[in-house]
């Protein structure tokens, strides 16, 4: 028997899915949050979680062994410095590429289009063409990262005529929605050719601070950098600059450093910068898409803890991600 808590609301659908997926002698558990969690008094019989309970929490958990997380990101635990070496952290990676993919294609066209510069002209009681429309069409896009949300956007790129180019840490994989794939150490070269560069990197310390002003202006002038991964890869007071001094086209953030941006900055009063807040992976409790690939992710691991098989997405903690 598996004694299995539930960390996040669900609906009734979503339970019996849940249910259909273990045997009948396992006990699951659902709460709506960690609060009632700890109000329950279950932590220590709890072998397995679904969702991020805080650090305090996995400590009261004498017999925890795996986290679910709903999260594609690890870096909560990864990160900490005494995460126990006996508990298994599963990722949600796969559950999210499909609608991080449709945010970067429309802050692209968005920004291509001049529809913000267009919505900001008609509010100030403009009606005149803006010279510098442009098109995906015919565009060498790079993107770093060849994971689910990498893949997704290298699919739906196809559609718009792109030439897409991919960045890995590791050769080897197949990256069929790549016309070309390198490993990072070509990644420098690979920016100066590239209309517009997409980070969709986990966040670790190899990627920390990877753009910096350096590197930024070793991007091709006039070329769009979208940031879907992590704030932190990207130098923001070196990405301003840069923008102030017209040597990019504009920028796609859903992530920054730090978040929020005050209110202030610079950044959040460009046109030709979208700044959303880190809402491109719509995740649990908003999007019932996502919230079933999350589960389903989850039903497919409970079934492969009960075989003794490997789970999918074991967290690498050497890697980060």
């Amino acid at each position: 028997m598996r004694t299995i808590a539930i960390i996040k609301k669900c609906a009734e659908c979503e339970k019996n899915l849940i249910l259909s997926s273990v045997e009948k002698e396992d006990n699951v558990l659902f709460f709506d949050d960690e609060k009632e969690l700890l109000k329950s008094g279950d932590c220590a019989n709890i072998e397995i979680v679904l969702g991020e309970p805080e650090h305090s929490t996995i400590r009261s958990m004498k017999n925890l062994r795996w986290i679910q997380m709903t999260w594609a990101g690890a870096n909560k635990y990864t990160s900490a410095q005494d995460f126990p070496e006996n508990i298994i952290l599963t990722s949600a990676s796969g559950a999210y590429g499909y609608v991080i993919s449709e945010y970067i294609i429309a802050g692209i066209l968005a920004l291509y289009k001049n529809l913000f510069s267009y919505r900001a002209q008609m509010q100030r009681g403009g009606w005149k063409l803006i010279e510098s429309d442009d098109t995906l069409e015919g565009k060498r896009v790079l993107i770093l990262g060849t994971g689910n949300i990498g893949q997704e956007t290298a699919k739906r790129l196809r559609c718009f005529g792109t030439y897409t180019v991919g960045i890995c840490r590791t050769p080897g994989n197949e990256h069929l929605d790549f016309d070309e794939i390198y490993t990072t150490d070509s990644m420098d070269l690979q920016l100066r050719s590239a209309d517009v560069v997409i980070i969709a990197l986990p966040g670790t310390a190899e990627t920390a601070g990877m753009f910096d002003a350096e590197r930024i202006k070793k991007m091709k002038e006039n070329a769009i950098l979208v940031n879907v991964g992590r704030g932190f890869v990207v130098n923001t007071d070196a990405l301003t600059n840069a923008l102030r001094q017209g040597l990019l086209g504009g920028a796609v953030l859903d992530v920054m450093d730090p978040e929020p941006l005050p209110e202030k900055h610079p950044l959040r009063h460009m046109e030709n910068v979208i700044l959303t807040p880190h809402i491109s992976g719509i995740g649990w409790g908003k999007n019932k898409y996502t919230k079933k690939r999350i589960l389903d992710i989850f039903c497919e691991n409970l079934k492969r803890d009960r075989n003794n098989e490997r789970k999918r997405n074991i967290i690498d903690f050497s890697k980060g991600y």
